[in-house]
C-alpha cells in the first residue's frame, strides 16, 4: 500500500500536468485566434482592392449601358417625332394639293367669278396706287375681264372720292390683249405700272399661296389639335371651336 505522502505527490503532479496543458491548449487558441485575425487581415489586404476594383468596374458598366438606354431611347423618340412630322406634312401637302386642283371650280360660275375679278382689280388698284396701270389676265379670262373692267374702275374712283376726298380723273387702266399670264396662274389678275417695275400679283394662285400661309396654324391645330393661332385670332376657328 502506497504511503499517504505519495499520494499527494502524485495528486500535485497530476494538478501541475492539467495545469500546463489547459495553458497550452488556452496558448494555442491565442495562437490559431491570432492567426485567424491575421489571415483575415492579410486576405482583407489582397481582397479588399480587388473588390473595390470589380464594384467600380460594375458601377461604370451600369452608367455605361445606362447612357446607351438613355441615347437610344432618344434616339427613337426623335426618329417617331420625325415620321410623325413628315406624315403631318404629306397631308398637310395632300390637303392642299386637293385644294389648288378645286381652285378652277371658282371660274365656273361666270357671274361670280366676274365680280370676283372685278373685286380683284378694285383691291390692286387700291393697293398699286399708280396713274398708269395695265391689267394681265390668263387667255381664257380675256372677255371677262374687258366687260368689267370700265366698271371697276369707276368703283375704285368712287371709293378713292369717298376715302381721299379726291378725284383719279388722271387714272388710266388697260387690259393687256396680247400677253396673257401662264395658265398656272389659274385665275385672277396682275397689275404693272412705271414699265414693269411696280407688279402687284393678285391671282388666285398668289392668293391661294397666301391664305395657305395665313391659315396653316389654324389648319394644323384642326388636323393635329396643336396650338392654332399663335397669338392671332381667326373668326371661323373661334366659331368651329364654340361649335364643338
Amino acid at each position: 500500500m502506497a504511503a499517504p505522502e505519495d499520494a499527494d505527490s502524485k495528486r500535485r503532479i497530476q494538478q501541475m500536468i492539467n495545469f500546463i496543458i489547459q495553458e497550452a491548449n488556452e496558448k494555442a487558441d491565442e495562437i490559431r485566434q491570432k492567426a485567424k485575425e491575421e489571415y483575415q487581415i492579410e486576405q482583407g489586404k489582397i481582397l479588399n482592392p480587388e473588390r473595390i476594383k470589380l464594384n467600380q468596374e460594375y458601377d461604370r458598366k451600369i452608367k455605361e449601358l445606362e447612357i446607351k438606354r438613355k441615347i437610344e431611347f432618344s434616339t427613337q423618340v426623335n426618329k417617331a417625332r420625325l415620321q410623325v412630322l413628315k406624315k403631318r406634312e404629306e397631308l398637310l401637302n395632300t390637303i392642299n394639293d386637293q385644294t389648288f386642283h378645286r381652285l378652277g371650280d371658282v371660274r365656273k360660275d361666270n357671274k361670280k367669278y366676274a365680280q370676283l375679278l372685278k373685286d380683284l382689280i378694285i383691291q390692286g388698284l387700291i393697293r398699286i396706287d399708280e396713274n398708269s396701270i395695265e391689267v394681265s389676265v390668263v387667255k381664257e379670262d380675256y372677255d371677262t375681264a374687258n366687260s368689267i373692267l370700265k366698271d371697276a374702275v369707276s368703283t375704285f374712283k368712287d371709293i378713292w372720292k369717298k376715302q381721299v376726298g379726291e378725284d383719279r380723273d388722271k387714272l388710266e387702266v388697260s387690259l393687256q390683249k396680247n400677253t396673257f399670264l401662264p395658265s398656272s396662274s389659274v385665275g385672277g389678275i396682275v397689275l404693272k405700272a412705271r414699265t414693269g417695275k411696280f407688279v402687284l400679283d393678285n391671282t388666285l394662285t398668289s392668293r391661294f399661296n397666301v391664305a395657305t400661309e395665313s391659315l396653316l396654324p389654324v389648319l394644323r391645330g384642326r388636323l393635329f389639335g396643336v396650338t392654332a393661332h399663335q397669338g392671332v385670332n381667326y373668326e371661323d376657328e373661334e366659331e368651329h371651336k364654340s361649335g364643338h
